[in-house]
């Protein structure tokens, strides 16, 4: 065997105990196996969510196993801790809570979700009620810290208004599911604000009351993410193959937007009104409020 095989092979090995460690116990040896296996993987996959840390200004991007901070618009970034079962698992989502705390917010397949309170330093599962830990998109309340939404395919959406603790189901979700979904703060609605989701099928839209999902604005063809600008809660993005779209009313009607890429993944507005989007490929841009022009700002 030559020497590069062999180098290859203990490294394999390497993250293989690793991830057998992290499954048995949390005491040294392991934090130290697992810290090796995380440095050793590569990210699998391009960016699967953005979140804008309000409480320090930051923006956040994770792809399948990996997450990063950016406290410059996204010149320059620094790793983001994240729950060592992430190593072993496929991240699907990521969200920050309102207010003074700005916990995170992390869910995916085989992961349920976890939380941190402290920037991602330590973490800590919340699932009880849900009926699984495959959590294909999660989102949180626009203005209730401790409000926070999951969903699970062929389950529905669960609803936890303490912070994950317990988890109650609300709803089927919309026909045919969603990739991804927001909530948020836009008036009108019969309780504290409106859900959007990015569907196969175009946008959906629910009162957050939960009685019952609409066809947001008729775009008619898969949608892979949605957002809304907190400033002007009825502006709304949506991207799918075809572009980038926004509407200024709640997504009664939408029109095209000048966009990046063609294959944007995910899109964060924030609350300077600078919208970030997330390229398949992991390449992120940003607009200024109000203006048409892209920059590439990843390093």
């Amino acid at each position: 065997m030559s020497p590069i095989a062999a180098r290859r092979r203990l490294l394999i090995a390497g993250i293989r105990t690793a991830a057998g460690a992290a499954l048995l116990g949390s005491g040294p040896a392991t934090r130290m196996a697992l810290a090796g296996a995380v440095v050793a993987q590569t990210p699998r996959g391009g960016i699967v969510g953005l979140a804008f840390e309000r409480t320090n200004g930051s923006l956040i991007k994770v792809n399948a196993d990996a997450g990063y901070r950016s406290a410059d618009d996204g010149r320059h970034w620094t790793r983001l801790a994240l729950p060592p079962v992430a190593a072993l698992r496929r991240i699907t989502a990521i969200a920050v809570a309102s207010g003074a705390r700005g916990s995170l917010y992390v869910a995916g397949s085989g992961i349920g979700v976890v939380r941190s309170d402290d920037g991602g330093r330590h973490w800590s599962p919340r699932n009880q009620g849900l009926p699984g830990k495959d959590v294909a998109a999660l989102a949180t309340h626009a203005d209730r810290p401790e409000t926070v939404y999951a969903y699970i395919a062929d389950r529905g959406i669960f609803r936890s208004e303490d912070g994950g603790r317990r988890w109650r189901l609300m709803d089927a979700g919309p026909r045919g599911g969603i990739t991804r979904f927001v909530h948020s703060n836009m008036p009108g609605s019969m309780q504290s604000g409106w859900l959007f989701a990015a569907a196969p099928r175009g946008v959906q839209r629910s009162m957050d009351c939960f009685c019952g999902w609409r066809d947001a604005g008729g775009l008619a063809q898969a949608v892979r993410a949605v957002a809304y600008d907190p400033r002007r809660p009825r502006d709304v993005y949506a991207a799918s193959n075809s572009g980038l779209f926004v509407s200024t009313d709640g997504g009664e009607k939408w029109s095209p937007s000048a966009a990046p890429a063609t294959a944007i993944e995910a899109i964060v507005i924030a609350p300077t009104g600078a919208v970030f989007a997330a390229e398949a490929d992991g390449a992120i841009f940003r607009r200024g409020d109000g203006g048409t022009a892209w920059e590439r700002v990843d390093a």
